[in-house]
């Protein structure tokens, strides 16, 4: 399996990690004056678009990849389902033991069924096992899904308002304020990097596939249609407001598939071409990526006393010293459990 591993996949990962790092220490910690800033609406922006469809649509790239059966695609999306809800339970540790004791008044069970990218993952799996076993691999088929998950927060009804403080509902869909990674939509995103295998594997002749001049001529207009003053600040005012993001509708959807089809070309070239430490340890990085997300979540989220208080300082300090230990954790784990 070592050998299959993408160099290019791990990257991305990688980058979507540290991205992820800087906006999670921005909204836990960063000042208010920072947070509703212009710096903290680019820190919004570099871990939003570029970060969760980016782990998805490469989950559904490798469930396309991979030949297992649907007992064992089951079984492994109920392991991030529970892993989704551990991190829920472990990051918030602080609150609940405040809650525990009688300090805090909140309701644990919105720490315990916070709406975890690791839970929406979990269920992804799980459904992928099943339209697998129906659809078999017609990519049409699974275009189709993708413009049904899309649509269907258009026609669902406003389940938020009949069930106000329901915390089931969050992980499929509404527009619960605390759910930034609920079923609908961001389903999609599997779907579209398990279609972009199969249209990839099985529609693209190798030698198309291999011609640098194709790939720059895609680079070009993929970022033609990004980097333009109607689509960029269109993603941009998206990403930054964490309701419309997490609830976003088609045309975001097509924002961010660019995205990620304009940077994983570029993430291509910079991983042929550029091979010192700073890559090797985003790859690295991006390898071990639940591993890093739960050790750095749990850190963060227990960090209480440093909560709204950071100035860009800081925040530096907290993004070095919080990234060297996890890489340390990494490390230790990898040693002490992976052969």
């Amino acid at each position: 399996m070592e050998q299959n591993r993408s160099r290019t996949a791990d990257f991305l990962k990688g980058v979507a990690l540290i991205a992820m790092v800087q906006v999670v220490l921005t909204e836990f910690f960063a000042l208010p004056s920072i947070f509703n800033g212009n710096i903290g609406k680019i820190s919004m922006f570099l871990g939003g678009a570029p970060v969760a469809p980016v782990f998805l649509a490469i989950m559904g790239y490798y469930i396309a990849h991979s030949h297992t059966t649907l007992s064992a695609r089951v079984w492994r999306g109920l392991k991030l389902i529970l892993l989704g809800f551990f991190v829920n339970i472990a990051r918030n540790a602080t609150n609940l033991y405040a809650i525990y004791s009688g300090i805090s008044g909140q309701n644990p069970w919105d720490y315990v069924f916070g709406v975890d990218i690791l839970i929406v993952a979990g269920l992804s799996v799980i459904a992928m096992a099943f339209f697998i076993r129906v659809f078999n691999g017609h990519v049409l088929l699974y275009l189709g899904l993708i413009v049904v998950f899309l649509v269907l927060r258009y026609v669902l009804p406003p389940v938020e308002k009949i069930y106000p403080t329901s915390h089931l509902m969050p992980f499929v869909y509404g527009n619960y304020a605390g759910a930034y990674f609920p079923f609908i939509p961001w389903f999609a995103y599997v779907l579209a990097g398990y279609s972009f295998f199969q249209f990839k594997h099985f529609f693209v002749a190798d030698g198309f596939k291999r011609s640098s001049k194709v790939k720059i001529v895609l680079v070009i207009i993929s970022g033609l249609l990004l980097l333009n003053p109607i689509t960029l600040p269109f993603g941009f005012n998206v990403t930054i407001r964490p309701l419309l993001f997490a609830h976003h509708g088609i045309l975001f959807f097509l924002f961010c598939i660019n995205l990620l089809f304009w940077w994983m070309l570029s993430a291509h070239s910079i991983v042929l071409r550029v091979n010192n430490k700073i890559t090797g340890y985003l790859e690295w990085t991006g390898k071990n990526v639940s591993l890093f997300y739960v050790f750095f979540m749990i850190i963060a989220g227990n960090l209480v006393s440093f909560q709204k208080q950071a100035g860009l300082l800081m925040l530096l300090i907290l993004f070095i010293v919080l990234t060297a230990v996890t890489v340390l954790l990494v490390k230790v784990y990898e040693k002490a459990f992976v052969k």
